[in-house]
């Protein structure tokens, strides 16, 4: 009498899908290089649109006034000042908040103030003699600024050395984001003006005005950018 063995059910692993999304230890390396990417396109961005306020002529950003007193001080060039301060900025704001820099922090202050150097070495921004085409150039430095941030925080991949300092100090003192960011620019303005730096109507206007186009700005690039930001 014959007994028929049973078999026990062999599993059949799975094929991996060839599309899926490679993952190392949870991360999706496919999001993470769209969100790169979005992240140095949009300080690419930005940079350019500093550089625009930069090139019209009716005064620098509060922070920039600043910088380019410094430049005048010290024959650096503008980008390699922008890097300086945000590296003496990022040591500050780390040891009151006791961490070490993100990568996208240090990322931040290096790339926009190389941008900067290449966008004025190469000649890629127009340079404008007459008023209106000066105030188009300003008006236009504006809402590309601000497009530019709502990218790059829209790769989700961290502040900038400023941003982190407002946020040590609110952090380490309880006084409100607005009061700690406000007294942050005009200290940074006031620090222009003694050096010298170009303090003009053009800074009063950016101060009213980054705030709305950097909003809209970030309401554009989630429309645009969510699908390579965000996972499925």
């Amino acid at each position: 009498m014959k007994i028929a063995s049973r078999q026990s059910p062999v599993s059949v692993p799975r094929a991996r899908s060839a599309a899926a999304a490679p993952a190392v230890h949870g991360f999706d390396m496919r999001l993470l290089a769209s969100r790169a990417t979005v992240f140095i396109v949009g300080l690419a961005i930005m940079a350019y649109g500093i550089v625009l306020i930069v090139q019209a002529r009716f005064g620098a950003a509060p922070w920039d006034v600043m910088h380019l007193g410094i430049v005048q001080l010290s024959g650096l060039s503008f980008g390699r000042v922008r890097q300086i301060v945000g590296l003496a900025v990022i040591t500050v704001a780390c040891l009151m908040l006791r961490q070490w820099p993100t990568v996208g922090l240090i990322a931040n202050m290096l790339l926009v103030g190389e941008f900067c150097n290449w966008l004025v070495a190469l000649h890629l921004v127009p340079v404008a003699t007459d008023i209106p085409r000066r105030i188009a150039l300003f008006t236009a430095g504006l809402f590309v600024w601000g497009f530019g941030t709502g990218v790059y925080i829209q790769s989700k991949l961290g502040a900038g050395p400023r941003d982190l300092l407002m946020l040590a100090i609110h952090h380490r003192t309880g006084w409100p984001i607005r009061w700690v960011r406000t007294i942050l620019e005009i200290a940074a303005v006031t620090a222009g003006i003694c050096l010298s730096g170009p303090f003009s109507i053009g800074t009063i206007a950016f101060s009213f005005c980054i705030g709305h186009t950097t909003e809209l700005g970030m309401k554009v690039a989630q429309r645009l950018l969510r699908s390579l930001t965000e996972p499925d």
